[in-house]
């Protein structure tokens, strides 16, 4: 599982912490901005493979594919899943919720497919510990604040965040997550004690917040943070 968590987190890095709102807004223009966008995939993926690219990764009608012709096929079928999206969207297609976790879960399938994955005895599927909670890091990050977007405008009809609102939830939730790597049981009062603070926030409209918000990222925050904390300590 190492060289998959590893593409993982390349896939989150640039699919969200390194695509910027320019790049997002040039990739439903033209070529070149997807070029740039499934590029980053390349550089990112290249940069955290690197001492496997020459190992077999997987095998094709009986041909084995090293670790450079499985990223060149990740960078093809990226590259087709992403203007499939965009041309569905041109096509009077909404850009929503479940468009966005297709998407999401088309990406991910293609890296099960095109990486190692031991699931024997001795294979830990977590792999190496670095990558898993740098995965879930980026998850509670960004791409829960892409989720959050996505339900917000479908259900309420909102735009993207300001960056006040943006930052400020980022900020909320990393403080709940790094909770859980707190030893023993002392992570629970001081977690539930944060998540309280936020629900006062909301309550007192100190930033205007909505339910869906505050919840959403209540709920990925314990549930990321419960993941690390099995990662990091092999136990809840």
């Amino acid at each position: 599982m190492t060289i998959f968590w590893r593409m993982l987190l390349a896939h989150l890095l640039a699919d969200f912490t390194l695509q910027f709102d320019i790049v997002n807004r040039l990739k439903r223009k033209n070529m070149l901005g997807m070029w740039i966008h499934c590029l980053t995939h390349v550089v990112v993926s290249l940069a955290l493979t690197w001492n496997h690219l020459s190992e077999t990764w997987f095998s094709a009608w009986g041909t084995p594919v090293n670790g450079w012709g499985a990223i060149a096929l990740m960078f093809a079928v990226h590259y087709g899943i992403d203007e499939l999206r965009i041309y569905s969207m041109k096509r009077g297609y909404r850009d929503n919720t479940v468009s966005f976790l297709t998407d999401q879960a088309a990406h991910v399938y293609l890296l099960f497919m095109i990486c190692p994955v031991s699931m024997g005895a001795s294979a830990s599927v977590t792999g190496e510990k670095w990558a898993a909670i740098a995965s879930l890091l980026v998850l509670i990050t960004h791409f829960t604040t892409v989720l959050i977007y996505f339900l917000e405008k479908d259900i309420f009809g909102k735009s993207f965040p300001d960056f006040d609102e943006k930052y400020f939830l980022i900020f909320e939730r990393l403080v709940v997550w790094a909770f859980f790597f707190a030893s023993g049981y002392w992570w629970v009062p001081f977690a539930a004690l944060w998540i309280v603070q936020l629900l006062y926030i909301k309550r007192k409209r100190i930033m205007d917040l909505s339910g869906l918000n505050v919840w959403v990222s209540v709920a990925m925050s314990v549930a990321m943070g419960l993941c690390t904390r099995y990662v990091y300590y092999g136990s809840l």
